[in-house]
This record gives C-alpha cells, sequence and structure tokens, in this order.
C-alpha cells in the first residue's frame, strides 16, 4: 500500500511539474479561444457584404411606391438585387486566410497542451486541401482584377509552413516558442491586410450604405406623414432613429478594432515568448495578459456593435 501511494504521489509530482513548467498552455488557451471567436465574428461581417447591398435596395424600393423590383436597371446591368458588389471569390479567400490563422492558433492550443507533438497529424491533413493551396488562390484572384490579392500570398505561404513544423519531434516548449516567433509576425502581415481591407474597403460601403437608408427614410416619412395614424408615426420615427444610430456610428472601424485587439495580443505573445531572463519573462506575461483580457472585452463590446452592419 505504501508503495501505491509513493507512486501514486511521484506521478502526481510529475504531472503538477509538467503543469507548472508550462508557461505558455495558459496564453495560448486564450489566445486560441479568442480567435475562434473573433474570426467568427469577423467571417459573419464579410459574409454579410453582398447581401447589405441588396438589403439597402429593397428598403428603397420599400420606401418609395414609384419604384419596382427589377433584376436588371434602365441600362441593362443587374441590381444588387442579382449582382455581387463583392467578388464572393475574393470573400472566400479572406475568410480561408482566417481559417489559416484559426489552425495555426488551435495547433499552437494543442501542443502546449500534448507530451507527445510526434503524434500529431501532417499540416496539410490539418489544413485540408482548400487551405493549404490558398496561395495559389490569392495569385489566381491577384490576376483577375482583385487589388490587395497579392499581398496576402507571402505571409500566407509562411504561416502554412509554420504550421508544418509544429509536428516535428523536440521539446514542447521550445516548439511553441519557435511557432510563436516564426509565425506570430506572418499572423500579423494576414490581420493587417484584413483591416486594411476593412478600412479602405468596407467602410466607404458601410458608411454610404447607412447614410442612404437614413435620407431615404426621412424622405419617405415626410412625404406621408400628414396620412399617417400616430402608432404608424412613433414606428416610422423609432425606425428613422434607428437609422440615424447606425449612420452615426456607421464605419467598417468596429470589426476592424477587434482584429486591431488580437494583433495587440498576438504582439504580446511574441514578446512574451521572446523573453529570456526571469524579470522580462514576468513583465511579458503581465503584458501578455492584459492584452488578453482587453482583447476578450473588445469581442464582447464590440460583437453587438457589429450586429447593426450586418443584414
Amino acid at each position: 500500500m505504501r508503495l501505491k501511494i509513493g507512486i501514486c504521489a511521484l506521478l502526481s509530482c510529475t504531472v503538477l511539474s509538467g503543469c507548472l513548467n508550462n508557461r505558455y498552455i495558459t496564453p495560448v488557451t486564450s489566445f486560441q479561444t479568442s480567435t475562434t471567436q473573433t474570426i467568427s465574428v469577423i467571417s459573419t461581417f464579410y459574409s454579410s457584404r453582398n447581401s447589405y447591398e441588396a438589403q439597402l435596395y429593397l428598403a428603397d424600393i420599400a420606401n418609395d411606391p414609384s419604384l419596382s423590383v427589377a433584376t436588371k436597371d434602365a441600362a441593362g446591368h443587374p441590381t444588387p438585387l442579382m449582382q455581387s458588389t463583392f467578388s464572393p471569390a475574393s470573400i472566400k479567400a479572406r475568410l480561408d486566410a482566417l481559417s489559416v490563422v484559426s489552425v495555426y492558433a488551435t495547433r499552437l492550443y494543442d501542443l502546449s497542451n500534448t507530451t507527445a507533438p510526434a503524434d500529431f497529424a501532417t499540416a496539410s491533413t490539418a489544413l485540408g486541401t482548400n487551405l493549404s493551396s490558398l496561395n495559389t488562390t490569392f495569385t489566381s484572384l491577384s490576376g483577375g482584377g482583385d487589388p490587395t490579392a497579392n499581398s496576402y500570398i507571402g505571409p500566407i505561404t509562411s504561416v502554412i509552413g509554420t504550421i508544418g513544423k509544429m509536428y516535428l519531434n523536440g521539446k514542447r516548449d521550445a516548439l511553441v516558442k519557435t511557432a510563436i516567433q516564426e509565425g506570430g509576425p506572418q499572423v500579423n502581415v494576414i490581420l493587417s491586410l484584413i483591416k486594411t481591407d476593412m478600412d479602405n474597403i468596407f467602410s466607404k460601403e458601410v458608411i454610404t450604405g447607412a447614410n442612404d437608408q437614413l435620407a431615404s427614410d426621412i424622405v419617405a416619412y415626410n412625404k406621408d406623414r400628414v396620412n399617417l395614424t400616430y402608432d404608424q408615426r412613433v414606428a416610422r420615427l423609432a425606425t428613422i432613429a434607428t437609422a440615424a444610430s447606425v449612420a452615426t456610428s456607421a464605419t467598417a472601424s468596429v470589426p476592424s478594432q477587434l482584429v486591431s485587439s488580437m494583433i495587440s495580443a498576438n504582439n504580446a505573445l511574441l514578446k512574451s515568448a521572446a523573453s529570456t531572463s526571469g524579470k522580462d519573462k514576468q513583465l511579458s506575461l503581465s503584458s501578455l495578459n492584459d492584452a488578453l483580457g482587453a482583447w476578450v472585452t473588445q469581442i464582447q463590446t464590440l460583437s453587438t456593435q457589429i450586429s447593426p452592419l450586418v443584414k
């Protein structure tokens, strides 16, 4: 019995020691969870861009009885009901780029939680055929009129390569540190490109659409108000108040801010991996926890603010 107790105690100490020595498990777990939540929010925003244009088109028609629903305009061009303002292939490629970042975060989590990195599947299995060849997809898009597609090729290729290296034999913490130092900077490049697209392309769409919607609602109300009942006027004015609120804050900077928080957390993770001395490790870990905490708060706050921008 004493022998069994002694063995159990020894095993417990070994397991506990392994957990205590794993300095990455807590921040990497938080990083992976927040990455999943952030990408879910941003992906919803991306996926809604073309339907957003169609909803604005139908709202204008609803406010003006003289307008009829059509699939083509007077010049024979497709209306927003039938036309994709943004190339579905380009949007899917951005969503796939975010998926590569998600796989990177998941593999960091897996690596920090395992004692046998060699038992992992191959990188190509983890990514799948579509993501493994994503650099080729962006190459084809760059030749098809997508102005920023070419910028994604280098960092995508680099992150895919880093994911592959995560499956080599070696000490766990050393592998995690190497993966962060090699993959983290390129993850920042991908996220910065996503942020730039939002600031320079989608912000214009959101701002223009929100102001057009407000103007259309106001014109319709002023034209119809003398024939509306009190309850109808209250309902219309509530719609205008909502439209005014959206127009006032209309900008793609809301999802852009979420990406910025993710970049800050990734930078803090990079700094933590680069720290060597005990004091530096302590300070960098404190900064990392602060950045991760701020990111979690941003996810909770900005998710509700993004909702009006998604239709």
